[in-house]
């Protein structure tokens, strides 16, 4: 009787601790995708602001851009340029520019889009 009554606490603490290790191995799981998809989504935030900055020294008066793209490995930067009248308008417009940033890794996926609004002269 007594070693009856021992195997079973024995098992039943066995499926207890297995219970919280398999909830402490998912959480760990889980805490680690969570760091992994903030820092792709750091990056991409950083090359999207490299790719502002960069239209931005363009002279875009001058030349008539319609469209820019980038691709790398992960990284894919695009730029639509839309002119409220026309590239070779001498009346001040307005320009939008949507630019859009996707990184894609083997198992996550950001996409990123800023637009923005600039007068020529």
């Amino acid at each position: 009787m007594k070693n009856s009554f021992s195997l079973l606490i024995t098992l039943i603490l066995i499926t207890i601790f297995s219970f919280f290790t398999i909830f402490i191995i998912q959480t760990k799981s889980l805490s680690v995708s969570n760091l992994t998809n903030s820092y792709l989504q750091t990056q991409t935030k950083l090359h999207l602001d490299f790719f502002k900055q960069y239209i931005n020294s363009l002279d875009l008066k001058t030349k008539c851009i319609d469209e820019l793209s980038f691709d790398d490995d992960i990284y894919k930067l695009k730029a639509n340029i839309s002119f409220e009248l026309s590239c070779q308008s001498k009346v001040p417009q307005n320009i939008t520019i949507d630019i859009f940033a996707n990184a894609k890794t083997l198992n996550n996926e950001v996409n990123l889009h800023e637009r923005l609004i600039k007068q020529l002269n």
